[in-house]
């Protein structure tokens, strides 16, 4: 069975650049009709373009996914434009100020924007897809990016965003057993480290890479069309018995994220 989003309405958050840039347009290039969120106006017409420079076809929406409102007005707007949603990606989180640092250092408010960021905001857009799934009587695919740090301890300043991925793992796993009746399957897809604009300060040299990279099993960092190709699968019907699974991308690593960090923080101790 081919891997395609063929005709399927495709919203993907974060959609504007690395891993949720990637997996839009591999949306369109698979007959997706993208619609694509993002708090940035210029990257955001920037998607639209590329997508259209390839024949696809997408909507993009300005988004704040913290914001319970603009999250519900995003679902709506693809419903008015293409008529339902199909899929739909909770990609957009990241790291916030103040809580890339041990636990016994992480304040409140940085522990909570974090939560808010990487948490709430996937529960805001899987229910406002699922809303429109269940009404349609078709069903879709929701995805969750989750994180290889969901499962290991992250010594050196990661450990409420490990927090807050495994927080996703248990809520995608709930909704999947949830929405079954509905036919709307519930899926994560754990990265371990890809090469995006958020982790290029942590990559900014040739040695670097080469260093982090020997690291993982199959020798390389992760690039955003690895997780995009996966992306792919888990909204296409050749996934169409898969539910309440998350599928690891993470060049063979799997019970720490990244030994670099481990050794890196033992050895500053």
């Amino acid at each position: 069975m081919m891997f395609d989003v063929k005709g399927k309405v495709c919203v993907v958050t974060g959609a504007g650049r690395g891993i949720g840039y990637a997996i839009a347009t591999t949306y369109a290039k698979n007959g997706g009709k993208v619609v694509g969120a993002s708090r940035s106006v210029d990257e955001l017409a920037k998607l639209k373009q590329d997508i259209e420079d390839i024949g696809g076809e997408a909507l993009v929406v300005k988004t704040d996914v913290t914001e319970k409102g603009e999250v519900d007005a995003l679902a709506a707007a693809a419903v008015r434009e293409y008529g339902s949603i199909d899929v739909w990606v909770n990609n957009a989180g990241g790291f916030v100020d103040g809580a890339l640092c041990d636990w016994i250092d992480v304040e409140s408010a940085a522990m909570e924007s974090m939560w808010r960021l990487n948490v709430s905001s996937f529960v805001f857009g899987a229910q406002a897809a699922a809303r429109v799934m269940r009404d349609s009587g078709k069903g879709g695919s929701l995805l969750f990016m989750s994180s290889l740090d969901a499962f290991n301890a992250c010594p050196g300043g990661e450990g409420c965003y490990g927090a807050a991925k495994i927080a996703i793992t248990h809520i995608m796993q709930t909704m999947a057993v949830e929405l079954g009746r509905y036919k709307i399957r519930v899926n994560a897809i754990a990265p371990g480290l890809v090469q995006t604009p958020l982790v290029e300060p942590y990559l900014s040299t040739p040695a670097i890479i080469k260093d982090r990279s020997r690291y993982y099993p199959l020798g390389r960092i992760g690039q955003p069309s690895d997780v995009a190709n996966a992306a792919l699968y888990m909204a296409s019907d050749a996934s169409s018995y898969v539910s309440g699974a998350t599928l690891l991308v993470s060049g063979g690593a799997i019970f720490n994220s990244d030994p670099f960090r481990y050794l890196q923080v033992h050895a500053e101790a």
